[in-house]
């Protein structure tokens, strides 16, 4: 019965480790940038964004169109970029929010 109860503790544990940050990179104007992952989430400062070419997704929300002045395509954001991606990702709404 014991094994089953740090099994399961074993798994929650587990299950709660945080996703591994983006890594960071430094642009050609000596600025710190993200590193934006194409194939699936990108993680900064506790914060997970689904980024593509066109569009930005947090989890549980929807889709929402990269702010303008943010240019996604050298695959890199600067921290301020980052933070204006979560706004708007954010304010998409999500499941049954009533926004279409």
């Amino acid at each position: 019965m014991k094994r089953w109860i740090y099994s399961g503790f074993a798994l929650l544990v587990s299950a709660c480790n945080p996703p591994s940050q983006a890594p960071l990179v430094t642009d050609a104007n000596g600025q710190t940038a993200i590193q934006i992952n194409t194939s699936g989430l990108t993680c900064y400062e506790s914060t997970c964004l689904e980024i593509t070419r066109g569009s930005v997704r947090a989890i549980g929300h929807k889709r929402a169109r990269i702010p303008k002045g943010i240019d996604v395509s050298n695959g890199t954001v600067t921290p301020d970029e980052f933070k204006r991606m979560r706004q708007s990702a954010m304010l998409a709404g999500g499941p049954g929010s009533g926004n279409r």
